[in-house]
């Protein structure tokens, strides 16, 4: 009886919102990963807090934590169910979200301009491309049950934040928006990673945690730091079930003076590195962009990460899909899956130390700058101020406001 009524609540709040007026100067940002403050929104909203200042950026969250953490810091930010967020949720002229409305809260979404800037560029099929699997009852079958419980899976962006007109067209496809409505800008949080050292560094003192910094000087003793990124699989065990055995891996790292970081995903348990010198895992705390470029070679699989890795200049990628069939007869892909990575690929373990442990140059299978021209098209680094440019323009605001702050603004806001 209670979630009904709940339900019944939300609803009406719902065709209440579209009766607000909507500030266009207000822009509300959420993370579908709720107690995270990161990906593709947290970048444009750290843009706009830095340049421009026309634009109130408010974050919206349900985890305590980051609510207090964001408040030290000196920025915007509300909880989800309180008074003032729900103020600012009704109120808000845009959604910035990175995969739906719920990300900030749908119920309170009537009349805002959607924003959808999505969390990855790759090859499996999202959303209502999803024929088999588990989701396939929610996409293709479209039961009443999902579109009445979770209407947010089923609500249109206005914009969908893409990479390349490549990309865009399976991203049309799955969202079911007309392809012109996909925004071939990059990504923002891929912007970190291209920025001069300097600005990069600021940033990082000034936004991220305060662990952050000292690790990085810490990678940096290493003579190679390997970063391995695996995507989940349906064993949150697997690569324990797989046998790989990290003492192993440790002696190959310790003795060419090297390092292995693990970064599981969010549904993936963590393997056991008690005792290991040269094997770490990434603490949950930092932000992985602030961590790539200080990183020589990139572990993964089947995770649109790569993409991210590829623009960075003079990285290696190892591509280790031992369950490259098994996988690939499982799973949907929009893309025939080798032809459209660039990496070093092995399919077994024996292979996967062998390459751990070369001294030489890792050999790709494919172009790397053909697979990132396919995947990027013209993006350069600017995916932020871009979107922001488009986004000021469709609302019909000033552009005056346009200009970046140098680095020694950036600086002296944050107290260095």
């Amino acid at each position: 009886m209670r979630q009904r009524i709940k339900l019944c609540l939300n609803y009406l709040l719902y065709a209440i919102s579209f009766l607000f007026p909507r500030d266009k100067q207000k822009w509300v940002f959420g993370n579908y990963i709720v107690d995270q403050f990161g990906d593709n929104p947290k970048y444009l909203f750290l843009y706009l807090q830095l340049y421009h200042p026309d634009i109130r950026a408010i974050w919206i969250t349900e985890d305590p934590r980051i609510y207090h953490e964001l408040q030290q810091k000196g920025l915007e930010v509300h909880i989800k169910c309180s008074i003032s967020g729900f103020y600012h949720c009704l109120t808000a002229g845009v959604y910035i979200y990175n995969t739906f409305p719920q990300d900030v809260n749908y119920f309170t979404s009537g009349g805002a301009l959607l924003l959808n800037m999505w969390h990855g560029v790759g090859l499996k099929t999202i959303e209502f491309s999803i024929t088999r699997g588990s989701l396939a009852a929610c996409y293709r079958d479209k039961k009443l049950t999902y579109r009445l419980h979770m209407p947010w899976r089923f609500k249109r962006p206005d914009y969908l934040l893409s990479s390349s007109p490549f990309q865009s067209k399976p991203f049309a496809k799955a969202f079911r928006i007309p392809v012109e409505r996909c925004l071939n800008l990059g990504y923002p949080r891929n912007d970190v990673m291209l920025m001069p050292e300097a600005v990069r560094l600021q940033l990082i003192r000034k936004y991220e945690h305060a662990d952050t910094i000292p690790y990085i000087e810490k990678l940096r003793k290493f003579h190679k730091v390997y970063l391995y990124m695996p995507t989940w699989r349906d064993s949150t065990t697997f690569l324990a079930d797989l046998g790989l055995d990290l003492q192993r891996i440790n002696q190959i790292m310790q003795a060419k003076d090297e390092l292995l970081i693990l970064k599981m995903h969010v549904n993936t348990a963590n393997m056991p590195v008690e005792g290991l010198s040269n094997v770490w895992i990434l603490p949950w705390c930092l932000d992985v962009y602030s961590i790539f470029p200080y990183t020589h070679t990139l572990i993964t699989d089947y995770s649109s990460v790569l993409y991210d890795y590829l623009l960075l200049p003079g990285k290696e990628v190892i591509l280790f899909v031992y369950d490259l069939e098994k996988y690939l007869a499982e799973r949907e892909f929009n893309y025939p899956f080798l032809p459209n990575v660039a990496g070093h690929v092995v399919q077994d373990l024996e292979a996967f130390y062998a390459a751990l442990g070369t001294t030489g140059e890792l050999q790709r299978n494919n172009d790397v700058n053909i697979i990132r021209e396919r995947f990027w098209g013209n993006y350069n680094g600017h995916a932020a101020k871009d979107l922001t440019v488009f986004l000021k323009r469709t609302l019909g605001l000033p552009e005056s406001e346009f200009e970046e702050v140098p680095v020694k603004q950036i600086a002296s806001k944050s107290g260095i």
